[in-house]
């Protein structure tokens, strides 16, 4: 019988750095065979984990617990349950909770539930209905002739062109004549 708080025999151990810090078992390639498809690792804070200081990976991240610091990753997604009080420097985010201090990022997608006060630099930016942005916002313009690609090299589609009349229609609704903008924008 296995003593009771042990891992199982042959389970990684997790890592407890000088600073006290706990990190998680390091994958290793015999326990997790990798296929050949482009899957990135994800790192997760858990929603009962508060840091305070600054974090760093080159990993993607998945927080739902609370920082107090700077985060620079590739890919951050923040949950709703999730809090930053600092600076977030990475490629892609997707804010689901809330956000205080600065964001410089590619792609920022604010979810319905986010709230994000904070001076935000961007490229390409998505708010869904009921995101909360308050702060400046400074649209930095793409390197000419930049495509957006996909890791495993292929094209990715990153605005859907607007319907022709669809123009029109918005006009219509300028002038008076009430029809509802999520009609326009839905198709």
């Amino acid at each position: 019988m296995q003593p009771r708080n042990q891992p199982p025999e042959g389970a990684p151990r997790a890592t407890v750095t000088s600073e006290g810090i706990v990190l998680p078992p390091r994958r290793s390639e015999a326990a997790e065979p990798r296929d050949s498809g482009d899957k990135r690792e994800m790192s997760v804070i858990g929603a009962d984990i508060v840091i305070t200081g600054n974090i760093e990976a080159s990993v993607d991240l998945h927080i739902e617990g609370q920082v107090i610091g700077d985060v620079r990753c590739a890919t951050l997604i923040l949950g709703e349950s999730s809090s930053v009080n600092g600076r977030i420097y990475a490629a892609r985010v997707k804010v689901s909770g809330s956000v205080e201090g600065a964001i410089d990022t590619k792609d920022l997608a604010v979810e319905a539930s986010a709230r994000v006060i904070a001076d935000v630099t961007y490229e390409r930016l998505r708010v869904a209905n009921g995101g909360v942005i308050q702060g400046s916002m400074n649209r930095r313009i793409p390197e000419e002739g930049a495509v957006a690609e996909e890791p495993n090299g292929k094209l990715k589609l990153v605005e859907r062109a607007m319907p022709s009349d669809a123009a029109e229609r918005v006009m219509t609704a300028r002038n008076g004549t009430a029809e509802p903008a999520d009609s326009v924008l839905a198709e």
